[in-house]
């Protein structure tokens, strides 16, 4: 007989329906009652696993630093550095696509620990490195023409546009759930910060493979 899948544990189940809440609705409407409802137990016993929406975002903050962690370990040379843009790009736009609401709502949910907070400040650091990094590979393989000293404000520009993309389409065209051509638009303006200092060869390639 075929092994039966075990079901997801109700802390799994919380957990996955407020991430979806979240990002369809925003943080500020949506209640513990409505995420309980959701998963079809009483709030009591959600507040059993998390006793506020607070801890919720904790645990998702702590689940987007370890997929932030897997990107991070992306490397590249000048060699391969176009494809490894094109695989940066894929993952942190799919980071902002899963955890939306983390990227969209922080002006409603705020400061949650010292803790997290260090670990945000080490993503952007690391982020902005990255992106140094293969911005300057792309320099020295011909594909970017653009002097040295440019690369670590393109490298800041580039992560604000990413970072801030969710909150700008809420607070400036009332988008609240992002969809596949809001988010294609994103990757359409991070790119306009410096696709007219690449080559003919390298925007094509780029263009070709970095949309989702």
């Amino acid at each position: 007989m075929a092994s039966k899948t075990p079901a997801p544990k109700t802390k799994d189940r919380i957990l996955t329906a407020s991430l979806r809440l979240f990002n369809e609705n925003g943080y500020d409407t949506v209640t513990t009652a409505r995420i309980a409802e959701d998963v079809g137990i009483s709030e009591g016993n959600l507040w059993y696993h998390f006793r506020t929406k607070k801890d919720l975002v904790r645990a998702h903050q702590h689940s987007l630093i370890r997929r932030i962690d897997t990107r991070l370990a992306i490397q590249s040379t000048p060699e391969t550095v176009l494809d490894a843009y094109v695989l940066f790009n894929r993952m942190v736009f799919e980071e902002v696509w899963e955890y939306q609401f983390l990227y969209r709502d922080h002006a409603e949910y705020g400061r949650t620990s010292s803790e997290l907070e260090g670990k945000v400040s080490r993503v952007y650091e690391l982020t902005t490195a990255m992106l140094e990094k293969m911005f300057r590979h792309m320099i020295e393989a011909g594909h970017l023409s653009m002097p040295e000293e440019e690369l670590g404000a393109l490298a800041d520009n580039v992560w604000m546009v990413i970072r801030y993309w969710p909150s700008f389409l809420r607070e400036t065209r009332h988008v609240v759930k992002l969809d596949k051509q809001s988010l294609n638009a994103g990757i359409r303006h991070h790119f306009a910060l410096f696709e007219t200092h690449l080559t003919a060869k390298a925007r094509a390639y780029l263009d070709a493979h970095a949309y989702n």
